[in-house]
């Protein structure tokens, strides 16, 4: 399946958008919790369709995940500074 890998800035925008070939919603947070130690964004987040699969994010310098499955949403993981 497609995953839309969504990278979030501080303000919680989308700074970087890739499409990521994944077999499972866990595969798919497992890439984005390794993409997110290099990518140099503070929290990235997993949509399938319009399926949000969950969001990745670091806080106080530790690897948070938020798997959430829902419809389209406008949730959006604010990263903490």
């Amino acid at each position: 399946m497609n995953y839309r890998f969504y990278e979030l800035g501080n303000d919680g925008r989308i700074k970087r958008a890739e499409v990521i070939e994944c077999s499972t919603d866990a595969v798919a947070l497992e890439e984005a919790e390794r993409r997110l130690l290099t990518c140099g964004y503070p929290a990235i987040e997993v949509w399938e369709g319009g399926r949000r699969i969950g969001a990745v994010c670091r806080s106080n310098g530790r690897l948070e995940k938020t798997p959430q499955t829902q419809e389209a949403s406008t949730d959006v993981v604010r990263p903490q500074s």
